[in-house]
């Protein structure tokens, strides 16, 4: 199970990294990185995962923009944003978004950028919310595929015990 699942982790992550390369995004590296970090061996988990990453990137992304336009080396206020961002997570139940959420403050507002605050929280949810729709869409074709083979091969084993039951009938 565990070479799969690296393989399959893997195939999709650099799929995400070369799909943000042709849409020109300078820091792509997040859509793989989001998707390795939601990548579980069955789909609910996943999605469970992919739930937690996007809802503590969009909370992270809103206060890393406001920390991030008060910041001038201030330490308080970016332990402010982390703290207010984990809350808000944890009001609504959702510790582990709480988790990302403050990683999120803390690449926005202490890793310099080019680009206007507001322009890197939105790259950062767009890179982040890319590498989780592919990893959903893949587990998701995953599953079905999965399925449609098991119900194929049951559906062979019911046809060659009918013919055997048959055959024992009807010799």
């Amino acid at each position: 199970m565990g070479a799969w699942q690296g393989l399959r982790t893997s195939v999709v992550a650099a799929f995400c990294y070369w799909l943000t390369r042709k849409f020109g995004l300078r820091e792509g590296y997040w859509a793989a990185i989001s998707a390795v970090v939601v990548m579980q061996s069955e789909l609910g988990a996943t999605v469970d995962a992919s739930r937690d990453r996007l809802i503590g990137t969009a909370i992270g992304g809103v206060f890393g923009w406001a920390c991030a336009s008060l910041w001038n080396g201030n330490l308080l206020i970016y332990a402010v944003g982390i703290f207010l961002s984990m809350v808000v997570c944890w009001a609504f139940n959702l510790g582990t978004a709480g988790r990302l959420s403050g990683v999120t403050v803390s690449i926005i507002t202490l890793v310099a950028h080019t680009t206007s605050t507001a322009v890197m929280a939105m790259h950062r949810f767009f890179e982040v919310s890319l590498g989780i729709v592919i990893a959903l869409a893949f587990t998701l074709c995953e599953v079905r595929i999965s399925d449609m083979l098991r119900r194929r091969k049951l559906k062979a084993a019911g046809e060659q015990s009918s013919a055997a039951a048959s055959s024992i009938i009807h010799p």
